[in-house]
């Protein structure tokens, strides 16, 4: 190639490059797939243990040894990672895994999804609430020494967000317990409130949340919550086959968290940031639901597809200022083509088979690469193969 073609070339690509490392932070493959253990792992525990550190069931009656709490954690953990937390609340049927990698530095906080999914997320009449309304405990006190409350006040008043979802962060002291532990991890703690047992940690831990299913919209909320505990950390929600959580004014409200919204903001300062990337396996049909305009997605949507493709789709909807396509025409009618695919599609192993050979996206796809005849050919394939049940 000419020198000078090879310029223009390098010219163009340049402001691309810049634009895309200003708006948002793909999470990177180790990332991705330690998300994405997480995510299986909190099912697992459920049928194993009731803490990081003792068994469910305790059964020695057919004289076999059972696996001790700390070898089913390394069997089922991304390596280097400890447990902090785990409980398992069935009044409201919460599991919450709280967790720290001292290998690469990070506290990760992993929902479970429910069984019940379809009437969760079908019924007509599902309920709203304001963010974070009415469950915080009074009597604790988020970092900077302020009472939980307290931080929900700068939230907008016309945000509003599925309440089963809600209620799964924040009911039965969820939020508070979860904010102390993880506030105890960072400092190297244990989360027990021991905190002479601390290790003192080298470097900064960065906070992911994630689930499945419905696990993942509580680690969107749980995300929010927790930057508005922690204004000056960089938080990311990295989650799978997410539903959507909140009317419109939550979604505008999730943007203003983003690295884009603070560059701009002057008086952001050194202001951290809240990111969320949503990934769809091919047409999974819990991401198109609840099947209903109120509510919207919030956050990046990156769609897998056949063949190993994973598209990024900037705020799910695009931004025309910024030159980014939203998710092509169709996206939430295609599970419904072929419905028995979309609801295998959902399933967590699916997800972390998929993502084994995941890279990140470049760039967020742009106004003129959102084409019907790409989506086509990507998303709405309906091989037979790439959507077994097994």
């Amino acid at each position: 190639m000419p020198a000078a073609q090879l310029l223009v070339l390098q010219l163009l690509f340049v402001p691309i490059a810049a634009a895309v490392s200003s708006v948002a932070s793909f999470p990177n493959t180790e990332i991705v797939l330690d998300m994405a253990r997480l995510s299986y792992a909190v099912y697992e525990l459920r049928k194993e243990v009731s803490s990081c550190d003792s068994l469910l069931h305790k059964d020695t009656s057919n004289g076999t040894q059972q696996e001790l709490p700390s070898v089913i954690f390394n069997r089922l953990l991304p390596n280097g990672t400890s447990c902090l937390y785990y409980n398992h609340d069935y009044s409201i049927g919460r599991q919450v895994l709280v967790v720290r990698n001292s290998e690469k530095y990070y506290l990760g906080v992993a929902y479970a999804g429910t069984d019940d999914w379809r009437t969760a997320l079908s019924d007509g009449h599902i309920l709203t609430e304001a963010f974070g309304h009415g469950h915080p405990d009074n009597n604790a006190n988020i970092p900077s020494g302020e009472n939980v409350t307290s931080i929900f006040d700068s939230v907008p008043s016309e945000v509003r967000v599925h309440s089963g979802f809600n209620n799964d962060v924040f009911a039965n002291a969820g939020f508070s317990t979860v904010l102390q532990c993880v506030t105890s991890g960072m400092r190297g703690g244990t989360c027990v409130g021991n905190e002479t047992d601390s290790i003192q940690p080298t470097q900064p831990y960065r906070i992911y949340t994630t689930g499945h299913s419905l696990g993942a919209a509580s680690s969107v909320i749980l995300g929010a919550a927790l930057h508005l505990a922690y204004p000056r950390i960089s938080i990311q929600s990295v989650n799978f086959g997410c539903p959507k959580i909140g009317n419109l004014d939550w979604s505008a409200w999730i943007d203003t968290m983003q690295p884009n919204y603070k560059s701009s903001d002057p008086a952001s300062g050194s202001a951290g940031t809240f990111e969320v990337f949503r990934f769809v396996n091919k047409i999974d049909l819990v991401p198109r639901l609840p099947d209903s305009v109120y509510f919207q997605h919030a956050g990046h949507t990156l769609q897998m597809s056949t063949g190993g493709i994973v598209k990024a789709y900037f705020d799910h909807v695009g931004d025309e200022d910024l030159g980014f396509a939203g998710v092509p025409y169709g996206w939430g009618a295609a599970p419904y083509v072929f419905l028995p695919a979309a609801i295998a599609a959902h399933r967590c192993t699916h997800y972390l088979d998929y993502l084994q050979s995941y890279q990140p996206p470049v760039q967020f796809e742009l106004v003129d690469n959102s084409t019907i005849s790409d989506y086509e050919n990507n998303a709405l394939d309906l091989d037979y193969e790439a959507y077994s049940i097994e």
